[in-house]
């Protein structure tokens, strides 16, 4: 499963499956306006649906293979979160109570969790290094980073609706951006023990096609985890700033959201570049 389009479809899944713990789960829920939720919940939906279509190229190259049924069910699980998502959106647009709202929530980060498992065993059965448990720490790790500063980007300008709000949430979701930071950094680790892009494949028509599908500079070595290394020190920088202006509350507030705009282009070239070794 070589393809640009895998790498992709990893990083959406792990971005949904991420921002969709964070939402659920974080201290927002129940204290925000139903806006909040409602607007994260629906992108959430939309990047596990956009998962789903991204990784139907890829699969195929499973079709006869004895990874084929883990793809499908990979897939499946990834269009299963998005019903879920929207399920639970429309029941806390519709004012349904919290508890029946967060049980919707929860199952859909549930069944995204679990699509992590058969994507885990693809990379582990085509020969990944560290196996099934490295697989999925790598995609745990990469949906802290992701959600963690996707859903920071929507916080922040969430305050512009409800400019009374406390900024213990804000100061919250700067907390987690460290920590997602650090995630970030295990997981570009981590994809140093895989292969590079078309490492090992025979010379001729297969390395050449490959070659045409990823950059030949990310087949240099190492590039991708010094790539990865060199954003994610720009993006550790930004998180110091976030925790700092978050404490102040305010405008400040308004600067750290601009932060998380920066951090939100960052963020996916590491993620990119530590999966695109994943497969």
């Amino acid at each position: 499963m070589i393809a640009p389009a895998a790498v992709l479809a990893t990083v959406l899944a792990t971005t949904a499956v991420g921002s969709s713990v964070l939402l659920w789960f974080g201290p927002t829920f129940g204290h925000l306006r139903r806006g909040y939720d409602a607007l994260t919940g629906t992108t959430i939906a939309l990047l596990a649906l956009g998962a789903w279509a991204a990784f139907g190229g890829p699969m195929v190259s499973l079709e006869g293979t004895a990874l084929e049924e883990q793809g499908e069910l990979a897939r499946t699980l990834l269009l299963a979160m998005s019903a879920v998502s929207v399920v639970a959106v429309l029941a806390r647009s519709l004012r349904a109570p919290g508890i029946v709202v967060r049980v919707l929530g929860a199952a859909a980060s549930l069944v995204g969790l679990a699509a992590f498992w058969p994507l885990a065993v693809i990379r582990a059965e085509r020969g990944g290094v560290g196996g099934l448990s490295q697989g999925l720490l790598e995609l745990l790790l990469g949906a802290l980073l992701m959600g963690g500063i996707w859903v920071g980007l929507i916080l922040g300008h969430w305050y512009l609706v409800e400019r009374r709000l406390s900024n213990r949430y804000m100061v919250w979701i700067a907390w987690t951006n460290v920590a997602a930071i650090a995630a970030g950094l295990g997981s570009v680790l981590l994809s140093w023990r895989s292969p590079a892009p078309c490492e090992g494949l025979p010379t001729g028509g297969e390395f050449e096609q490959c070659s045409m599908l990823f950059s030949p500079v990310l087949q240099i070595g190492s590039m991708s985890v010094v790539l990865g290394l060199g954003v994610l020190s720009l993006l550790g920088l930004i998180a110091g700033f976030n925790v700092k202006l978050a404490r102040e509350g305010g405008r400040s507030i308004q600067a750290s959201t601009g932060m998380f705009y920066l951090a939100v282009i960052l963020a996916p070239a590491v993620e990119f570049a530590a999966k695109v070794r994943f497969f």
